[in-house]
């Protein structure tokens, strides 16, 4: 069996090509959402199965999670159907997740509500540090930053724009302020240089107020990263001794889709519990 995982995010599409014995893709790749991406989803996916090591019948399954609009998924099942032995399962959130040991809770008032990649970002992030507390950081067109306590309960979470969407504000909504192409610094001494240092104090600043609150509340959390500005925050974070450790892993959230499709996987085959409830 071969899955294909899909990540569909607000501005771009992150997709893998798995088995189901581990993560590690046979082949992966990223797409902006512009004009022609589902055309080359679906060039990049057959050229990817035509070169990769024969794939066992049936054909893959393809599981996905998605923010985007439902125009965009609609377009990315199209493009992928017929390489798929079936429909491409957009899978949600849900009120508990627990599979071989990773157990996680979803602490939002509707857990309907949370987005799906925040949640297997999470999935995997609890995989990854059983026993720990957390805050998962998923940096890119948003930035999300999401507490789990050692229990695997998701706490609560908070959303800003993420670094791009907070300079093209500041350009939209103001007369003199240009699209900045300055760079952090200490001291910034022209326009360009200080948005590009507000903006990159503001992304850090959010990630390390949720640390310490979840630091004074439990224990000094383990920091998980993800997402396309994922290294670019983490060189700017200023945590010594506040956090357990700090990972970056730029595919967090398909590492989630791979988990629950496993667990799923085994389900069906009856060798498991169920991972939805």
């Amino acid at each position: 069996m071969t899955w294909l995982l899909l990540d569909a995010g607000n501005t771009a599409l992150k997709w893998a090509l798995t088995g189901p014995a581990e993560p590690r893709p046979l082949a992966r790749g990223a797409l902006g959402l512009d004009t022609g991406f589902a055309q080359a989803l679906a060039a990049s996916v057959k050229a990817c199965l035509a070169e990769c090591p024969p794939v066992p019948a049936p054909r893959p399954e393809a599981i996905g999670c998605s923010v985007a609009s439902d125009a965009v998924m609609r377009r990315i099942a199209a493009a992928v159907r017929p390489m798929l032995s079936g429909e491409v399962r957009w899978l949600t959130s849900q009120p508990r997740f627990e599979y071989r040991g990773v157990a996680l809770v979803n602490g939002y008032r509707d857990p309907a509500q949370l987005g799906a990649d925040r949640w297997h970002a999470m999935i995997a992030a609890r995989q990854s540090f059983p026993g720990q507390p957390l805050v998962v950081v998923c940096a890119g067109t948003a930035t999300t930053v999401d507490s789990i306590d050692s229990g695997g309960r998701f706490l609560g979470g908070a959303i800003a724009p993420g670094a791009a969407l907070m300079s093209e504000a500041l350009a939209q909504g103001t007369a003199r302020l240009p699209r900045a192409a300055g760079r952090p610094v200490a001291m910034p001494d022209h326009t360009d240089d200080a948005i590009a240092t507000g903006v990159a104090d503001a992304q850090a600043g959010l990630v390390e107020r949720r640390v310490r609150a979840l630091a004074r509340s439990i224990a000094p959390p383990q920091l998980v990263l993800a997402g396309g500005r994922a290294a670019e925050l983490g060189a700017r974070l200023a945590l010594a001794g506040e956090v357990a450790g700090i990972t970056i892993e730029e595919h967090l959230v398909l590492r989630g889709l791979w988990i629950r499709a496993s667990a799923a996987a085994l389900a069906e085959a009856g060798a498991d519990r169920p991972d939805s409830r």
